[in-house]
């Protein structure tokens, strides 16, 4: 056994040996209509494989496996055709591939094939061949890996064709032009006729050697061989454009006064246009209105001129330069002019001087009979802005912005939303210059730039403000009593406001404004305002406090100084002595800027109160001391009355607006 198994193996190679094919194969690619690589990837391509026979009678299998992607193999598909050759003669064995069938538009190809933004070429594909004699014998593989055949979606674009000048003779020498994008070479070929049907004459062929790119080809100085009433052109390449009309026989025309009303609206405003026109041949006249939607001329209506050699008013109703709600921006107009029934102008007032002519206007919003109340006033007053809106939207917001006296910020003053009430108001509108003169106005919608109004007129006021006493002494803790108050006043001067509501604001050094007492309406009659009440009770200072006052909502920014508190006392309590019924000790502590002399007082009612005529006396900013009053009778209620004076000792306050009964 052992000695037979190398023998089998050695038969078995000799019967898989495979003599040769007697014979040449070549490839060769194509595609109809293309004469070079890139081929279009939507039309087949045909692989053809010049099989040539240099030995007897034979037949042959031709194996065709092609892929689209050498990247990725599992994407292919093959082909197979039997051919019989005779001794000595070749024959061209052709396969039709499709790369836009399902097996093989696959993966990134297909993704490539797929995408009309990417105009780059393919150039991936493989393919390999297998021929093999009916005998056994195999010819070498044709086989390539290098992007064979290279294609390229195939995009020829034809646009902007023109003929100058439009109107001439057979004597006349005109240009064409034609832009062109493709996505491979192009020679295009330009022909005109004296009619639609033709006969078509080829003038000269034009090379486009950019693809990818916009080019603009120009035939120069033609000369039509034939006559004409109205001539027509076209390109021939790749593809074939449309059949354009022109030049035309000459025409004599006139025209002008032209308008369009009304001169604004909203996008479902139907406007009227105009034009006055005369001409020695009937013709067409057409609208050419800027649609502002779509960003481009539009022709809008044909009128036809029948009245040869007399002038005519023609018009055009019911147009719309704009049909989409929440449109704005200006339109303009221009006319083009036509042979009867002919789809190419032989002119045009746009390119007659340039004459497109503006108008109308196509607004969002139309503002009316603004209105500011009161029209004169000053700073502390409010306002009530009024304007009455027109407008296509069924409802939108309006925003008010003024711009003050002596400043040019433009300040908002809230969003009004008008929902079809034709009339919208903003009310409470105030100001916080100190500058006389008159605020503007206006209202922002969307992107028209504003119109700006005036009002009102701001006359400068006067506020007067007063704290008495100006030098004072504060309680450091929350007493009802009516000892050591504070009245702020305030009067006005240069004021007409019929109703002024004002509140009280103080602030401790370093420390956040709050209002102190009620909100009180201010009496013109009387000329002054007051507030008596305690401004602090829970912060501890010597130096100057601030106030102001709020006028209707309205903080002018103006603060006042006061009052200076220079001394303050805290920590009232008293002690029972012990083996002295009846008696106690009353303590105080006291803190000041200046010299003082502190007496207790007390009082059954807190009306009436009667000093103990014992001072204690306190040297200016030596800190908090402690005050002691020994061996006193019981109060009800008790206080401090404290003395403040000068270096000289001439007393200069006291307990303010207290009723006191000294003791005897």
């Amino acid at each position: 056994m052992n000695l037979i198994k190398p023998t089998l193996l050695v038969l078995v190679a000799i019967a898989l040996s495979f003599a040769p094919a007697s014979g040449q194969a070549s490839m060769d690619l194509s595609q109809p209509g293309t004469s070079k690589m890139p081929f279009n990837v939507n039309q087949p391509v045909i692989y053809s494989i010049d099989l040539m026979n240099s030995g007897s009678f034979m037949r042959y299998n031709v194996v065709l496996d092609v892929g689209p992607d050498y990247r990725d193999y599992t994407i292919t598909k093959r082909y197979a055709k039997t051919v019989d050759l005779d001794s000595g003669t070749s024959k061209a064995i052709e396969f039709e591939v499709n790369f836009r069938s399902p097996e093989l538009c696959q993966g990134k190809f297909c993704e490539w094939a797929s995408d009309p933004d990417d105009t780059t070429a393919w150039e991936r594909c493989w393919y390999r061949t297998s021929i093999t004699s009916k005998m056994g014998g195999k010819m070498a593989p044709l086989e390539s890996y290098d992007g064979n055949p290279t294609l390229m979606k195939m995009i020829t674009i034809y646009k902007d064709a023109e003929v100058s000048p439009r109107m001439g003779t057979n004597e006349t020498l005109y240009d064409y032009q034609l832009e062109v994008f493709s996505s491979a070479d192009d020679n295009v070929t330009l022909q005109v006729a004296p009619e639609t049907t033709g006969p078509w004459n080829d003038v000269k062929v034009m090379s486009y050697a950019t693809p990818g790119t916009w080019q603009t080809l120009k035939w120069e100085n033609v000369s039509l061989d034939f006559d004409f009433v109205k001539a027509h052109y076209r390109f021939v390449g790749r593809g074939q454009s449309e059949t354009f009309e022109g030049p035309f026989w000459p025409v004599e025309y006139e025209y002008g006064n032209e308008s369009a009303s009304p001169d604004n609206g909203f996008s479902d405003t139907p406007f009227s246009y105009g034009l006055d026109f005369k001409a020695n041949k009937a013709l067409d006249v057409v609208l050419n209105v800027w649609d502002i939607d779509q960003n481009l001329f539009r022709p809008m209506g044909r009128e036809s001129y029948t009245s040869a050699p007399e002038w005519v008013r023609l018009e055009w109703h019911d147009i719309r330069p704009s049909e989409q709600i929440g449109s704005e921006g200006s339109s303009s107009y221009y006319f083009s002019f036509y042979y009867p029934g002919s789809e190419s102008p032989l002119g045009t007032s746009r390119d007659d001087g340039g004459k497109v002519y503006l108008g109308p206007d196509i607004i969002l919003i139309k503002f009316s009979n603004t209105t500011v109340t009161p029209n004169e006033g000053s700073t502390i007053a409010q306002y009530t802005y009024g304007v009455q809106v027109d407008t296509g939207l069924p409802c939108c917001d309006i925003e008010l912005q003024t711009c003050e006296p002596g400043c040019s910020i433009w300040k908002s003053q809230g969003i009004a939303t008008y929902n079809g009430d034709r009339a919208v108001s903003w009310d409470n509108i105030t100001f916080e210059c100190d500058s006389e003169g008159t605020v503007k106005y206006r209202f922002l919608k969307v992107a028209s730039p504003p119109a700006v109004y005036e009002g009102p007129s701001l006359v400068k006021q006067t506020i007067i403000g007063d704290v008495a006493p100006a030098r004072g002494v504060l309680q450091a803790f929350y007493d009802e009593d009516k000892l050591y108050n504070y009245t702020y006043t305030i009067r006005f001067e240069n004021v007409e406001e019929d109703e002024l509501w004002v509140e009280l604001l103080v602030r401790a050094p370093k420390s956040t404004w709050k209002t102190v007492g009620e909100r009180k309406q201010y009496d013109m009659s009387v000329g002054a305002l007051s507030w008596t009440l305690k401004p602090f009770s829970d912060v501890e200072f010597l130096e100057n406090a601030e106030y102001k006052f709020l006028v209707n909502g309205v903080d002018n920014n103006r603060v006042f100084k006061g009052p200076e508190i220079v001394a303050m006392y805290k920590g009232m309590n008293f002690e029972t002595i012990t083996g002295s019924p009846g008696k106690y000790n009353y303590i105080a502590q006291v803190n000041a800027s200046v010299n003082l002399t502190v007496d207790l007082i007390h009082s059954s009612d807190q009306v009436s109160w009667v000093n103990l005529n014992d001072e204690k006396r306190y040297v200016a900013n030596t800190g908090w001391k402690t005050l002691v009053w020994n061996s006193k009778p019981g109060y009800r209620f008790y206080e401090l009355d404290i003395t403040f004076y000068d270096e000289n000792d001439e007393i200069s306050a006291g307990i303010p607006e207290v009723n006191v009964t000294l003791e005897e």
